[in-house]
């Protein structure tokens, strides 16, 4: 027989035959074969995502400072050099790794918007001078028409 999750009400999770869901207190459940229990589940998955921004560690200054350091040299780590700066910072390889991937990303958008702005500013220029030069166009049209009448 399978086995489908419930939850009492303390938040705490049980697992139980699927024929028969109970909550501690007075109310029983009777759950067919048919009925859909998952919404138990997503409480579960909701609890273990909170759980994990909880435990999320930060770096120290003194850590964001090396790992800077370093990622003005060389923008990648070679496995034997991400392995020694990990041990000398105190962290996982695996850490040392995901910072370096997401500084690559905020630098390379960094750069877009450095390009992007660049680029804005040279059309504006261009759009600046076109309408100049159309104006100037127009005047020399009125002159020439001037000029021949």
């Amino acid at each position: 027989m399978a086995n489908r999750l419930c939850i009492n009400s303390k938040s705490t999770l049980k697992i139980l035959p699927f024929s028969l869901l109970t909550m501690e207190g007075d109310e029983n459940i009777q759950a067919s074969k048919g009925k859909n229990v998952e919404s138990f589940a997503c409480l579960e998955a909701s609890r273990k995502k909170n759980k994990k921004i909880e435990n999320k560690r930060r770096f120290s200054d003194e850590q964001i400072r090396s790992l800077e350091c370093i990622f003005e040299t060389e923008s990648k780590l070679e496995p034997r050099k991400k392995m020694q700066l990990a041990r000398d910072l105190g962290l996982q390889p695996r850490q040392v790794a995901i910072w370096f991937q997401n500084r690559r990303a905020r630098w390379k958008s960094k750069r877009i918007e450095q390009e992007y702005r660049k680029l804005k500013d040279e059309y504006d220029n261009l759009a600046s001078r076109f309408e100049s030069l159309k104006k100037e166009k127009e005047s020399l049209q009125v002159e020439v028409s001037f000029w021949l009448f």
